[in-house]
Formats: C-alpha cells, structure tokens, sequence
C-alpha cells in the first residue's frame, strides 16, 4: 500500500511517463513499483511574482521514506506550465532509505495568471513521483515621484541643474530592474547623475530606490525628454522639460561714435546703454575701456557691475573721448562678468590736431637800459579749433627767461571757447648791457606753444644836476615843483607807438585798447 503522498503511476502518467511506460502500465509487463519518496513542502506554491522576473529559488526536499535506497536519475519540472518555473539546481542521485536531497525550483512567469507544473522525481526501476507547483503571474508595476518635473531655465552648456526622483515598486511582487534610460525629444539633454537603481536590482512591493537627473540645455531653447524604468518587457516614465538660458547684454549702438575732438581736450560725456534681451539676469564685475586707443577714452562711470541686470532692463556707462593724438581711435568698453564672458561696446572718434595760435610769434623789445622796465607787450593765445581748449601755466624760458618778466596773464588755468582768446603780458627788464632773448611759453592739454622773446640792454643813462638825464627829459621834477604836463589832471598826451601807457583810469582804458590794437596782429 503506498504512502498518501506519493503519486500512483496510473495517475502521474497522464502527464509525465513516456509512451513506454504506458505501454508497460497496460499489459505489455509487470508494474512499476512506486518509490516511497516525499516532498516538502507539498504542493510548493511561489505565491505571486511578476511577468518576466525570476522569483528566488525554494528549496524543496525529497525524502526516501522507503526501507530501501533508491537511486534517482534525474528531478525534473513536467506539466502544463512547465516553462514558467526553473529547477535552478537539485542534489539528489543515490537515496539512502531515510535519507533526503534537495531541488532548487524558482518560478519566472511570463505572462499574468495562474500557473501550475509538477517537480518530478525519477527513480531508476520504479515509477516516478511528483509534486504539484503552483503560482501566479502579475504584471509589473512602477510609478516615478515626482510625476513630472519642469527645471526651468537654466543656464545654457553648464549642467549644474539637477532633481531627485524615487522610483517605486507599487505592484504585488519583487521585480527586477532592466535599466534606466532617456527617451522623448531631447534624450541628449538629460542623463543620470548618482542614483541606487541599478541595473538587475530587485524591489519589493512598496519598495524604493532613487535616480539624480542633470539637465544641461545647448541653447536658449525649450527641451523635453523623458525618464524611462525598463522592467519585464514594460516601460515606465517620468515627463522632464526645461529652457536653456543667458544673458544677452548689448549696447544701444555698435560702435558708439564721439565725433571729433582736439587732442588733449575732453569731449562731451556720451551715455552708452547696454540692455538686457536675454532670460536670465547678467551679472558683471567690472567695466573697463581696452584696446588699441583705450588711452583716448575714458570711462567715468557705469552701473551695470552694481547689481544683477534682470531680463528687459539696462544699464548705462558714461564715457569721455579725450585724444591723445591726431587720427582715427578705436577702443572697448568691456563688461566683465561670471557669465558667458561679459559683454563689450566698440568706441571710436576721431582726434583732431588743434588749432591754436599764439600771436606774435615773435617779438624784438628793441633796446632797453639796465636796470629799467620796458613797455607791457601783450600776446594773444586764441583758440581756432572746434572744441574747448584748456590752458595750464604760463612760463619764460630759454637763454635770459630772467631778462623779462610776466606783468599780466589771463591763460593759465583757463579753458577757451572755439574762437575766444587770452592775453599775456611780458615786459623787458634787463639788468646789464648786452642782446637778451627768452621764449614765452603757454601748456594746455592739447601742446605748448611760444613765442621767441628778445631784447639789447643798454648802459643805464646819466643823470645831469640839473635833473635831467642826458636825452634831456625831466626824470623828476624839481622839489615842491609842479608835477610835469602829462601827470597834470586833465592833460591828454598822445602815446607814439611803442610808448608806455597813462595811468588813471582813462590811461589803463587806452592802454588795453592801445596794446591790442598795436601788438596783436588780426
């Protein structure tokens, strides 16, 4: 009488034995006789794994609950759903009575539902035995969290942007991850950065792992893409999308024109505008003129390194054109910044050579005796350019700078309208006999310029007792005398040219009248 749980040979033959054994079981010879062999656990039921992922082995035992050893050929999985479990490995041959093996089975379902087989064992000259095996196909089931994910803008080829997705086991059975990967529009923009979601990693129901996605957008462009979880043949995906994005900061006008200038003047200040048609703001450190001529420009002030410049806004720069030279002049207004390298403004003008006269040129103060001082003469700086002309010092220079002297001087420090003038007074005082020459000179901004200077001094006159000298001119009058005619109130004296002017204050209206006329030419 066999064991209740060993399968009759009549029974297991419906699904296992050859057509031998059939044969055999139907009068062609004696029976088989039925192993006393068990299993354990029986039925062995894997529960629910899901489609297209292999469960972990179940260890089944094979006991020979026989008197007798029994060698077994071969445990093996027959029955209808054979395919969808595995004998993974067995350890069973020769059985001692009372002994027992073991046979790893796993269950891989592919597709959903039901399944059942049998895990047989196949003794030699007896019948087979078998276990039923049983489990259940489910389908896989994931969900990303967050479900989808805008990075926004971000700023184009830095690939500093990054977001954190859980990816989850929300089925009813471990599964195993095939891979990760992109997919969508833009695959080529997004890819994963640290995560524990490796390829072949089994989840649990309920369980997690997490994914980092960096986006690095390539222009200021929207960009879509999707994460994808490749599981069992099913994909799974979160929607991912974001702008690339700088600053674009330019100047209202390229190049900024500053017309023309004399050398060494300042032009007027010009405004430059710099806006910001990007979407995001422009950040900026410093502002600088370079370049060739960048000594001929120069920059007062700007705001556009005083805070972020945010989309659609502006900022100015003031900058003065002041030539160091004649000719052409190109330069950069430069911004520079931690973002895409800053921006620039091209500067250029024109330096013009000025146009200044100072008239005489040269002036011969004639003889003069030791000791004495000449007649004032004056001399005219006049400003013959287009632009302003600033005036620093006056000086006498040369062999005998000390055989004349500055009487007046309306130049030094003084800036000349185009067209307007300044006069310079110079007398000759020499202190001995002998030719004296000296050259005045007027600096500005824009050169210096001269007149030569010269000059004989003569021995001083004799004086008679009498109190005239020796041209017999009065050069005092006698004590308690009258004053002589021309210091007379009243008295008018008409000055030849070359004489000294009258004093009061009819005399020093004459003499700036008189000098002009007589020593600036027109």
């Amino acid at each position: 009488m066999p064991k209740p749980a060993a399968l009759s040979l009549a029974l297991l033959s419906l699904f296992v034995l050859p057509a031998t054994a059939l044969a055999a079981g139907e009068g062609e010879g004696p029976p088989l006789p039925v192993a006393e062999l068990t299993f354990s656990p029986a039925p062995t039921d894997f529960g629910k794994a899901t489609v297209g992922t292999e469960s972990a082995a179940t260890t089944v035992t094979i006991h020979n609950a026989g008197s007798n050893g029994i060698s077994l050929e071969k445990v093996e999985i027959k029955g209808l759903d054979e395919s969808e479990f595995k004998l993974t490995g067995s350890s069973c041959g020769w059985l001692e009575a009372g002994a027992d093996c073991s046979a790893w089975v796993s269950f891989a379902p592919g597709s959903t539902g039901a399944k059942s087989s049998y895990l047989v064992a196949v003794p030699k000259e007896a019948a087979v035995v078998a276990s039923p095996l049983a489990g259940t196909g489910v389908a896989p089931q994931f969900a990303f969290s967050p479900s989808s994910y805008d990075f926004g803008i971000q700023r184009v080829n830095r690939g500093e942007s990054s977001a954190s997705f859980q990816l989850t086991n929300t089925g009813e059975a471990t599964t195993q991850l095939s891979s990760l990967g992109f997919g969508g529009k833009d695959p080529s923009n997004f890819w994963t950065g640290n995560n524990d979601c490796w390829n072949g990693r089994q989840l649990q129901p309920g369980d997690s792992c997490s994914v980092q996605v960096v986006f690095n957008p390539w222009d200021t462009v929207p960009y879509e893409a999707e994460l994808r979880a490749y599981v069992s043949g099913a994909t799974f995906s979160v929607a991912v999308s974001g702008t690339g994005g700088r600053a674009q900061v330019e100047p209202g006008s390229t190049p900024s024109p500053f017309g023309a200038v004399t050398v060494g003047t300042a032009g007027p200040v010009e405004t430059i505008v710099f806006g910001n048609h990007g979407n995001l703001p422009g950040n900026f450190f410093i502002g600088i003129v370079a370049g060739g001529d960048a000594g001929s420009f120069r920059l007062l002030d700007e705001s556009c390194s005083a805070a972020p410049l945010a989309p659609a806004a502006s900022c100015t720069a003031h900058v003065r054109f002041v030539p160091q030279s004649a000719g052409p002049k190109l330069a950069r207004l430069a911004l520079f910044g931690d973002d895409d390298g800053g921006t620039m403004a091209l500067l250029s003008g024109e330096g013009v050579a000025a146009a200044v006269t100072l008239a005489p040129g040269a002036f011969d103060f004639g003889a003069g005796p030791a000791g004495s001082k000449g007649v004032a003469r004056a001399f005219a700086v006049r400003n013959d350019g287009a632009s302003p002309l600033e005036l620093d010092s006056v000086a006498l220079t040369g062999a005998d700078p000390d055989q004349f002297a500055v009487a007046g001087d309306e130049c030094s420090g003084a800036t000349l309208a185009p067209g307007a003038e300044c006069l310079v007074r110079v007398r000759f005082a020499p202190d001995g006999p002998g030719a004296k020459a000296a050259t005045l000179r007027v600096r500005g901004v824009a050169g210096s310029f001269s007149a030569a200077l010269s000059g004989t001094g003569t021995a001083a006159a004799a004086v008679s007792s009498s109190g005239h000298d020796d041209r017999g001119s009065a050069s005092a009058p006698a004590p308690g005398g009258p004053p002589p005619p021309w210091r007379q109130r009243g008295h008018s004296h008409r000055f030849a040219r070359g004489d000294a002017v009258a004093s009061g204050a009819r005399g020093r209206a004459l003499r700036r009248a008189d000098l002009r006329a007589r020593t600036i030419p027109r």
